[in-house]
This record gives structure tokens, C-alpha cells and sequence, in this order.
């Protein structure tokens, strides 16, 4: 949406969004397991729209799905 696409791309999708790292540490034991979804936020409104929207929604997903731990990345 809106990123700065001269100095980031998004062909290295495990850069953003770490899911085979995050699988891997679990079969290792190293994390009990990785939760069943994920979410993005756009980044091209404001962030008293994330905090109102999307925030509460994710929360509520996480709680649903009984996430502990959430891990953020920012692009």
C-alpha cells in the first residue's frame, strides 16, 4: 500500500512476515507453536484509525485464538 518501494520490496516475503522461521523454532521446541492466523494493518491511514479498528480487532483475534506472545513488524 504505502512503503517506501524504492528502498524495500516485498519479494522476500520472510523479511515482513517470518512464518517458516517462526515454524522452525517450534519444531524445535524452542516456542510451544505458531498461532493459526496473522494480520496486517494498512499503513496508508491514520494511526487514530488503527488504534480505534484495528487494534481492538487483532486483540480479539489473538484472544480467540489464545495467542501470549505477538509479534510486530513494521515495514
Amino acid at each position: 500500500l504505502a512503503w517506501d518501494k524504492e528502498s524495500t520490496h516485498t519479494r522476500d516475503v520472510q523479511t515482513f512476515l517470518p512464518l517458516a522461521h517462526l515454524r522452525a523454532h517450534a519444531e524445535a521446541g524452542r516456542i510451544a507453536e505458531v498461532g493459526p492466523r496473522f494480520s496486517g494493518v494498512p499503513t496508508e491511514y491514520s494511526q487514530s484509525r488503527t488504534m480505534r479498528e484495528d487494534a481492538p480487532a487483532i486483540e480479539a483475534m489473538c484472544r480467540e485464538d489464545r495467542v501470549d506472545v505477538v509479534l510486530l513488524a513494521a515495514l
